[in-house]
C-alpha cells in the first residue's frame, strides 16, 4: 500500500483553491471525515455520526457531506492497493487538515512557490500503545481486528527573509541593510486510521428518486443575486427555536407577465401555531425532468442526481430584489412575536397568486442541515438544489477549473463537487 501525492499551489491556483476550500469547508461541518483515495480521484465523505471507532458506517438518515476532487487537482498523483480500483481508504481529523493547509496558504500569500508533498506513513509505535490498551481492558478480544493507525506525513518549505545590522553586513562585505534568506522545513504527521474492506464497502453514496424531482440551478454566489439570495437562504437562522422547515417549489402551468419566472420557492414555517412563508422572489432557474408531474414510471428508478451543464440560465436584470415573508394562521393565538419573539414576522400578509393551480414539490428538512447548505452557497460557484417530493433534498455544488487542450480539442475540465444529502425529518 503506498500514497504519495504533490500539490503546487503557486503554479495551479484554481486546483489549488477547489482543495483547499473543500477542505475549509468540511472542517466548518464536521470533527472527521473519511478518504477514500481511489486511480481516479479522491472522495471525501463526512457525516455527523462520522467518528475515529473501529466502525465508520454512514447512515442514511442523516445529512451525509461527499466531495470529489479529480487527480489531476494534484501535480501527482499515486495510489497503489491491492483493493479494487487502487482504493485506499482512512479516517482522520478535519481540523489538522486545515490548519496545516492555512499555514501552506500563508506560505503561499509571502510568495513562496514549495509544493507540499502528502505521504502515507507507517507508524508501528502507535499501533503498539493501541494495541497494548485493548488487552489490558479486554483480554478475551486480543483475536480482534483493530483498525491500523498511521499518518499522513505532510511536509513543506518556506523561504524567508532575515534583516541583519549594520555591523554585522560591513564584515560581511556586504551593503548595509542587507539581508539573507533562511528555508524552513514544515513537518506534520496527520493520525489516520486506516479502514478494511467491509467497513469500506458500507460506505455507499445515498441515491434519490426520479420519480417526482424538481431542480434548481441557484443563482451564481458572486453574481448579480448572489447577495440576495444569501441573505435569503440564511434568513431562517434569525429563528433559533425552529427544528424543522419545508422547502416549497411551486411550477405554474399558466404565464403570468408579472412574475419574474413560472416558478416559485420559498421556504416554509409551520409549527404549532405559528405559520411563516419566506419566500425567493429573485429569477429561479429549473430544470424539470422529461417526466410530467402528474406522470410517474411504473417502477420508478433510483439513481444519483446528475446536473444538467447545458441548461441556460435566463437572467432577468429588470426585476427589483425583494425577499417577502408572510405570516398566518387559522388557530393564531399571538398575532405579533415568532417562537423566540420576533416582533416583524406578522405583519406581512399571505400574497394570493391567482387562478392558476401550481405543481408542488415538497420535503420537509432539519433547520441544522439548511445552515449547512447556507454555507455550502458561499463557497462554490455553481450550485443546483434538488427537491425530490416528501423524500430527500440534495445541495450540488460545482466548482469550474477552466479547459484542457488534447488531441481531440479544447474541453473542459473535470468539475470539483460537493454534495450534501439530506433524508426528509417528516413527512409532509
Amino acid at each position: 500500500m503506498k500514497l504519495k501525492l504533490i500539490i503546487n499551489g503557486p503554479e495551479s491556483p484554481e486546483d489549488y483553491k477547489l482543495l483547499k476550500s473543500t477542505i475549509s469547508t468540511v472542517a466548518s461541518l464536521r470533527k472527521t471525515a473519511v478518504l477514500r483515495f481511489t486511480s481516479e480521484r479522491l472522495v471525501i465523505v463526512s457525516t455527523p455520526t462520522s467518528t475515529a471507532s473501529s466502525s465508520s458506517i454512514l447512515y442514511a438518515d442523516k445529512g451525509q457531506l461527499w466531495c470529489t476532487i479529480p487527480r489531476d487537482v494534484f501535480s501527482s498523483y499515486e495510489v497503489v492497493s491491492a483493493r479494487d480500483l487502487n482504493t485506499i481508504t482512512m479516517e482522520c481529523s478535519c481540523d489538522v487538515l486545515q490548519n496545516i493547509f492555512k499555514k501552506y496558504d500563508k506560505s503561499i500569500s509571502l510568495g513562496n512557490e514549495g509544493i507540499m508533498t502528502i505521504k502515507l506513513q507507517s507508524m508501528p509505535e502507535w499501533n503498539t500503545n493501541v494495541l497494548s490498551n485493548v488487552d489490558s481492558k479486554n483480554p478475551a478480544s486480543s483475536g480482534s481486528k483493530v483498525n491500523p493507525v498511521c499518518a499522513l506525513g505532510v511536509t513543506f518549505e518556506e523561504v524567508i527573509s532575515t534583516d541583519i545590522d549594520a555591523n554585522t553586513a560591513v564584515k560581511m562585505g556586504g551593503v548595509i541593510g542587507s539581508g539573507s534568506t533562511k528555508t524552513i522545513s514544515h513537518s506534520f504527521k496527520v493520525p489516520t486510521r486506516l479502514l478494511f474492506r467491509a467497513q469500506d464497502a458500507k460506505i455507499q453514496e445515498p441515491m434519490i428518486n426520479y420519480t417526482q424531482l424538481m431542480m434548481y440551478r441557484l443563482p451564481s454566489p458572486r453574481g448579480e443575486w448572489g447577495r440576495g439570495f444569501a441573505s435569503f437562504i440564511r434568513r431562517i437562522e434569525r429563528y433559533s427555536n425552529v427544528h424543522n422547515i419545508k422547502l416549497s417549489g411551486n411550477k405554474f402551468w399558466q404565464n403570468n407577465d408579472g412574475r419574474v419566472s413560472d416558478h416559485e420557492f420559498k421556504i416554509v414555517v409551520n409549527e404549532l401555531d405559528w405559520y411563516l412563508e419566506i419566500c425567493w422572489n429573485g429569477p429561479l432557474d429549473a430544470m424539470v425532468p422529461p417526466q410530467g408531474a402528474d406522470e410517474e414510471p411504473a417502477d420508478p428508478p433510483a439513481v444519483q442526481p446528475e446536473v444538467n451543464d447545458e441548461v441556460q440560465v435566463e437572467e432577468t436584470h429588470e426585476q427589483s430584489l425583494f425577499i417577502e415573508e408572510s405570516f398566518a394562521s387559522e388557530n393564531l393565538n399571538s398575532a405579533d412575536s415568532g417562537p423566540n419573539g420576533d416582533e416583524d414576522s406578522g405583519k406581512a400578509e399571505v400574497s394570493v397568486r391567482g387562478p392558476d393551480v401550481p405543481s408542488k414539490h415538497e420535503v420537509v428538512i432539519r433547520t441544522k442541515d439548511w445552515k449547512v447548505c447556507s454555507k455550502l452557497y458561499e463557497a462554490f460557484e455553481e450550485i443546483v438544489l434538488a427537491i425530490s417530493y416528501d423524500e430527500s433534498c440534495v445541495f450540488h455544488c460545482t466548482l469550474p477549473r477552466g479547459n484542457i487542450e488534447d488531441q481531440d480539442g479544447e474541453r473542459p475540465r473535470e468539475h470539483g463537487q460537493v454534495i450534501y444529502y439530506m433524508a426528509r425529518a417528516r413527512k409532509i
